[in-house]
């Protein structure tokens, strides 16, 4: 590996996508998705699907950086595409009262194999964070396809999901009745109707939900593929209660065969404003005749289904693994914009090693709100209730994840074990935190 200084060999660019007269990706904005293609192994868009992308891009408000080479082989993809790629737009994140906090949100991270262990990640994400906390984010976040990257960072994994599935022999009848009326819609209706407005709804009673991408909308609704082409074996249906005609849920679908003889039904997206319309999608999922399971990639951790099915051994996870990741930028921000579900007062002493929050803060909740004090710009242990690195105040910051547990595994540290149980009781959500959005 060679030992030239990072500016010596890379250049970062920052820049915004764009496009020419002809609304296709411009040279530099088609170089960077070409980029991000090789490092997901997805094949380039035509260039129908690259116009409708780059505005689905400028949509969202994306913020590209791309690492150059400044000296490429001759030949190679280096003279154009940059060797690293990363993004970041704005995110709000739920905290499931009706209230939100913006979040610098990350995605299209990559690194070319032939650039490994330059720093480029390391680079690039500072330059990201320092800009987030130039613009006034709190926090920032993001989805990993990796689990072992993000926390040296500072990010910490605050939402755990599941992938389960569901046998249709033994799962019916349910416990309890389920109430309200399901009906079978095209996705185009669904897309051109109810299905955003039920979005807004889930998103704002539900902990660590985060507004969709416009790439995602199509996809969700069965209307075109993760490529962008057009979707032709995708279902629909919504729910609504007893009574009216205003829709509190729906769900889209396909169904297709397994590699082990079974038929599956795979639940593309499952959207719900309230407990009973979850409970009667999924009971009318477990009805459609000629499939042997059904298989949920998103479920939360506790899922009532679990409890309603006739027998609880109809349901298996099949795949467990962190969600949403979450790294603090400015503690009092953050911690003021939030809900609590106890008064109480701790202090805190955060370390950071890339020093954007290092210090010992004074949290002090009444009626619900918390405010915040700078007591110390170092961590200072003597002088605090809970000690903490800043990856896990990330992952403490919903309520999904338990100050007590991460007490167990010696992440976070207080003389007084009453400490951790009050953080954890004045974190407790409202409703389970429960992340539908990939970005």
């Amino acid at each position: 590996m060679s030992n030239e200084a990072f500016d010596d060999r890379y250049e970062l660019r920052e820049f915004a996508p764009g496009t020419d007269d002809e609304g296709a990706p411009d040279a530099e904005t088609d170089a960077w998705m070409r980029a991000v293609g090789l490092g997901f192994h997805e094949t380039h868009p035509g260039d129908e699907v690259a116009r409708v992308m780059v505005g689905q891009f400028i949509e969202d408000g994306n913020t590209w950086l791309g690492a150059h080479v400044r000296r490429p082989a001759p030949g190679s993809v280096d003279e154009t595409w940059p060797a690293g790629t990363f993004a970041w737009f704005r995110k709000p994140l739920s905290w499931g009262d009706g209230t939100a906090v913006d979040t610098q949100a990350i995605s299209a991270v990559t690194v070319r194999p032939t650039e490994r262990r330059r720093g480029i990640l390391r680079r690039m994400m500072t330059h990201a964070l320092e800009r987030g906390v130039a613009e006034g984010y709190a926090l920032a976040s993001l989805t990993a396809s990796e689990g072992t990257i993000y926390r040296r960072f500072g990010f910490g994994s605050a939402i755990r999901e599941r992938a389960v599935s569901v046998r249709r022999n033994r799962a019916l009848p349910f416990l309890a009745p389920t109430t309200g009326v399901v009906s079978v819609v095209t996705p185009e209706w669904l897309a051109g109707g109810p299905g955003r407005a039920v979005f807004d709804r889930f998103n704002a009673r539900t902990p660590g939900s985060m507004v969709r991408n416009a790439h995602t909308w199509p996809v969700v609704f069965g209307l075109r593929t993760q490529d962008g082409e057009q979707a032709k074996d995708v279902r629909a249906a919504v729910h609504r209660p007893e009574d009216s005609d205003e829709v509190d849920g729906y769900v889209t679908w396909r169904v297709k065969e397994s590699g082990d003889g079974d038929t599956v039904l795979e639940i593309v997206d499952l959207v719900y404003a309230t407990d009973a319309a979850y409970l009667s999608l999924w009971e009318f999922l477990l009805s459609i005749d000629l499939n042997d399971v059904v298989k949920y990639n998103r479920s939360r951790l506790d899922d009532p289904i679990v409890a309603a099915l006739g027998d609880n051994r109809a349901y298996d996870v099949d795949h467990e693994e962190d969600h949403v990741w979450l790294r603090v930028l400015d503690v009092p921000a953050v911690l003021a914009s939030r809900p609590y579900a106890v008064d109480g007062s701790l202090t805190l002493a955060v370390t950071d090693a890339l020093g954007f929050t290092t210090g010992t803060y004074r949290l002090d909740v009444q009626e619900a709100r918390g405010t915040v004090t700078k007591v110390a710009d170092v961590a200072d242990e003597a002088g605090s209730d809970v000690q903490l690195d800043v990856a896990d105040l990330g992952a403490l910051l919903l309520g999904s994840v338990s100050p007590v547990t991460l007490a167990a595994a010696g992440l976070v540290r207080a003389a007084d074990p009453a400490a951790p149980a009050l953080l954890r009781a004045m974190l407790t959500p409202p409703r389970t935190p429960h992340g539908i959005t990939y970005f």
